[in-house]
């Protein structure tokens, strides 16, 4: 059987407010272009090491305060914790990628965790023989793509997706740039939705590298 990315779309539009994800897009942009400001200084061989330690840091802090704002942050920025948000049945994190490397978020224990969540989504899409489950749950994360390289505009993310992994982290049920998945509220069925999301004064600007 062929998966149907449109039933996993389906769900995530019913449960993410459209504008927790646009959101993202803006603090993910704001903080990486903090984060290539503040290490302009650092000496070439040291720079690529501190301009992805800072993306971490700076781009968790603007993904924090806007968790916080839209009151979607379950797990909240301590440390070098990852952080985990909330929105109806499912559970989000961010993640860092380079443009070859779609698969180091399994090096994560707590994504992992999270991930082992998606079980009955996968076979949403991937029946098996059994009855299928019922979708009470699921995970997801908001991954910002970089080209690696500090000549091809490290200053921002090439693209952003919106992707859910597979129970195992082996694969991906549903992976999709979040410009092309935020035309899909568009064309979705129209519902009251009283969920909105109130930035802080200053924390989006105009706004490489895997995490640490």
């Amino acid at each position: 059987m062929t998966p149907n990315p449109d039933a996993i779309a389906a769900l995530l539009i019913a449960n993410v407010p459209r504008d927790l994800v646009m959101g993202v897009e803006d603090a993910f942009a704001a903080g990486a272009l903090e984060a290539h400001s503040m290490t302009k200084g650092v000496s070439k061989k040291q720079r690529k090491i501190a301009l992805g330690y800072m993306r971490h840091i700076q781009m968790n802090e603007r993904f924090s305060d806007l968790l916080e704002a839209a009151e979607a942050e379950l797990v909240p920025l301590q440390g070098n914790r990852v952080i985990v948000g909330k929105a109806g049945i499912f559970k989000f994190t961010r993640l860092n990628m380079s443009t070859t490397n779609w698969n180091n978020a399994s090096r994560s224990i707590i994504r992992r965790e999270l991930s082992e969540a998606n079980q009955a989504l996968n076979e949403l899409i991937q029946p098996s023989l059994f009855e299928a489950q019922s979708v009470s749950g699921g995970t997801f994360f908001f991954v910002a793509r970089f080209s690696g390289s500090l000549h091809h505009h490290p200053e921002t993310p090439l693209q952003i997706y919106i992707a859910v992994p597979t129970p195992k982290m082996d694969g991906w049920i549903f992976r999709e740039p979040l410009q092309q998945f935020l035309d899909r509220y568009d064309a979705a069925p129209k519902q009251i939705d009283n969920a909105t999301v109130k930035l802080k004064t200053g924390l989006i600007e105009l706004g490489e590298q895997e995490e640490p």
